[in-house]
């Protein structure tokens, strides 16, 4: 393979303002297939993420009325609770002057039977009567005290049922309460699990997204760097074009045809040819700016034709390179070699070992690329072979 090409705005036609250098190498093809796989992988995580948190907006909307009837429920608790703490102290109070007003009719009683003062008041009014009419009129004495003793014990007793009652019906709606309550609270319980388990799961989510966030950022910078040696090799295509041009200006125009050049690696297939392709990292469509010659390390390269070495080593993105002016604004470059054979100024012969296949620059395996400029812009090779 070649190196990187540029990304040309219009016709796939060769341009030097486009820089017309390739873009096929392991390293940025590692890059590409693995930012795609990570933004695919990241749009998933981002998806689940948002149906996530969707679904915790919901919950957190669910759970604001369940927390009003809560609240509403445990307030009606919290008042029969109170009203029955009320009642509890009015049937103490009741059971109180009930027991006290039994306990006075039976002392009454004793009191009468012993003949003591108080109930032995009672019975002296009877026996001082004179008359059928005293007599009636101290009876009737004697059962009206009796009668406002007794009364005195059944009011109390009716108010100790009442309130009794009270307590009962308090008890059945404070269980009544208690059961609301106990309904709603485990559907708040309910809510806050599946809440809990929902936000566990957005956190797994969120860390995935934000590692995949890394790793995308990282990518990018490496992404960055190629961008910025295709720019080099830019310039460099352009400072290479301008220097042939200088070179050759006034010469006579460059034969062309099949057989001008000769074959730098004889037999040698052709594993990437001239001309525009869609990239594999940016996707759009860049222009490979010679032809790509399969060969082992260290094969030997020939010249094209007779000319004069106007360059001969390191060149940026195509590593160890020649370049060779053959007269007339015709010249030719052999990318990526294992080493040079030959000196800037030296004059070679068509057919004489230039240097040796590699993979220096930027590479992916051994093989020669080889370019055909006239006055200084690439051409297709394959037409002067």
């Amino acid at each position: 393979m070649g190196r990187p090409a540029v990304a040309i705005k219009s016709k796939p036609a060769p341009s030097p303002v486009a820089g017309q250098v390739q873009a096929l190498t392991g390293q940025v093809n590692e890059v590409a297939a693995e930012e795609a796989t990570l933004l695919a992988q990241l749009d998933a995580s981002k998806g689940r993420l948002d149906d996530l948190n969707a679904k915790l907006a919901a919950l957190d909307r669910d759970q604001v009325p369940v927390q009003a009837a809560l609240e509403g429920a445990q307030g009606r608790l919290d008042d029969v609770s109170a009203r029955q703490l009320v009642a509890e102290g009015q049937l103490a109070d009741t059971r109180g002057l009930l027991a006290d007003a039994q306990q006075r009719m039976v002392d009454q009683a004793i009191a009468a039977y012993m003949g003591e003062s108080g109930s032995a008041r009672y019975v002296d009014l009877l026996l001082r009567a004179r008359s059928i009419g005293d007599l009636t009129a101290a009876t009737a004495y004697v059962r009206s005290a009796l009668d406002a003793d007794q009364a005195v014990v059944t009011r109390f007793g009716q108010l100790r049922n009442q309130v009794s009652g009270l307590r009962t019906s308090l008890d059945h709606d404070r269980s009544s309460a208690l059961d609301v309550r106990d309904v709603v609270a485990s559907q708040e319980q309910d809510l806050a699990d599946r809440r809990q388990a929902e936000d566990a799961v957005r956190q797994q989510v969120a860390a995935e997204v934000a590692a995949q966030n890394y790793l995308l950022g990282q990518l990018q910078a490496r992404k960055a760097e190629f961008q910025a040696q295709l720019d080099a090799l830019q310039h460099q295509s352009d400072s290479l074009a301008a220097q042939l041009r200088d070179r050759q200006s006034g010469q006579s125009p460059a034969p062309s045809g099949h057989g001008v050049l000769e074959v730098p690696i004889p037999g040698a297939p052709v594993t990437s040819p001239f001309g525009p392709r869609v990239d594999p990292i940016y996707g759009d469509i860049r222009f490979h700016t010679g032809v790509d010659f399969g060969a082992p390390y260290g094969t030997p390269i020939q010249a094209a034709a007779d000319g004069v070495v106007v360059s001969a080593g390191p060149l940026g993105g195509y590593g160890n390179a020649t370049v060779i002016d053959h007269g007339n604004g015709l010249a030719t470059l052999y990318g990526h070699q294992s080493s040079i054979a030959v000196s800037p100024g030296q004059s070679v012969r068509r057919g004489q070992v230039i240097g040796y296949v590699g993979c220096t620059g930027l590479c992916t395996g051994p093989h020669l690329h080889f370019e055909v400029r006239v006055d200084g812009t690439p051409v297709d090779p394959m037409q002067y072979l």
